[in-house]
């Protein structure tokens, strides 16, 4: 799994550049808040509307070309950033990236699962998320100072030749066939595990994309005044535990179960987005996003093995797909919402939102999750 987990690793440095400077850059162009938003509305359109075809065809024709095409067209996406001025031609290419990662997520999850023992699973899982969650640590804090010092279409340049990068480890490394196993599949037991992904992913959406506006806006105009450098920091610093608490959480959802890790995490982010909104001094919302990071590193390599298992056998990329796409409606969903808010009730709308949707979803998974 070692090349799988370097490929993701680049390619996750490589969104992470791209992904900090997109906002800013939108902003530069005179983007709204809602208009932000859209740059996450946009991306989960084809996303979704693709996963669980590229799932399908993962399970049958194996998951390594859909890989391959996927990280190639993904690194054309980044680079085309670099030659659009207009905010409705980076929202136009949202479009397109959302449509060339859809074979990515997918197939590299369910490749994960055919590389690992059922008993192990959340400890995999655990260890691929901290591959990429690295590269999407390391890649803000990057951004943030190629974007303060050589601009915006530079920073996408430089993004689009890592991802190539990783195109080639992709392309060099050897996969098994998948796994086709024929197990009963009863998608009504997969709905807990997509819930939990919708409203994870949906929080997660709203740290990358909002928060470096809201960050960086002068304090006058409803912001907190930081850097570009700051802003990478504080998102660097929620990757990076994040990404440090994927393998014990995934070992730990192993031995206790997936409810208590998943209800622990979804709780903490609850308390930890209300802290978001009420705090401003950069000490503080440090401590408020470790915070943050902690109980989002809890709960994805939890419900990633509760999904994995759950679709294992020749269903297993159909299943992923599922989830996937019912995930990605929170990354659209969520800064959409969040973006819409900020602009007619203020900068701090999107996290009290995302804290009354996390407290409430605390709730309802007390119900819907298995004991066992």
């Amino acid at each position: 799994m070692r090349q799988l987990f370097t490929g993701m690793l680049l390619l996750a440095i490589s969104m992470g550049m791209a992904g900090l400077a997109l906002p800013l850059y939108a902003k530069d162009l005179g983007a709204s808040y809602t208009e932000i938003g859209m740059l996450g509305v946009a991306y989960v359109v084809f996303l979704i509307l693709f996963s669980v075809p590229v799932g399908r065809a993962g399970d049958r024709r194996g998951r390594k070309p859909l890989l391959v095409l996927g990280f190639f067209l993904t690194a054309c996406a980044l680079a085309l950033y670099s030659l659009v001025d207009v905010v409705i031609w980076l929202i136009a290419l949202r479009f397109f990236q959302g449509a060339t990662e859809a074979p990515i997520w997918v197939n590299a999850q369910s490749a994960v699962a055919d590389l690992s023992e059922r008993g192990e699973r959340g400890r995999a899982m655990g260890a691929y998320g901290t591959s990429w969650a690295i590269g999407f640590g390391i890649g803000p804090l990057m951004g943030g100072v190629l974007y303060a010092t050589i601009g915006a279409a530079q920073t996408f340049l430089l993004s689009a030749l890592v991802a190539f990068i990783a195109t080639a480890i992709i392309a060099g490394m050897r996969l098994p066939k998948p796994k086709l196993v024929a197990r009963k599949l009863r998608l009504r037991s997969i709905w807990p595990a997509c819930f939990v992904g919708l409203i994870y992913v949906g929080i997660v959406s709203v740290v990358f994309l909002l928060f470096p506006v809201y960050a960086f806006k002068a304090q006058p105009e409803g912001g907190l005044g930081m850097s570009e450098v700051e802003i990478g920091l504080l998102i660097a610093l929620f990757a990076g535990i994040r990404a440090a608490l994927f393998v014990p959480m995934g070992s730990l959802s192993d031995r206790i179960g997936h409810r208590s890790i998943i209800l622990a995490g979804m709780f903490g982010s609850a308390l930890a987005l209300a802290g978001i909104a009420l705090v401003s001094g950069y000490l503080a919302l440090a401590v408020i996003i470790s915070i943050m990071a902690a109980a989002e590193g809890a709960i994805y390599p939890a419900v990633m093995s509760m999904i994995s298992k759950a679709g294992e056998g020749k269903n297993l990329g159909y299943v992923i797909g599922i989830f996937n796409a019912v995930t990605m409606v929170g990354w659209g969903l969520f800064p959409g919402v969040g973006g819409a808010l900020a602009d007619v009730y203020g900068p701090t709308s999107p996290y009290l939102m995302c804290a009354v949707v996390a407290l409430v979803a605390s709730v309802l998974l007390w119900k819907l999750l298995p004991k066992k």
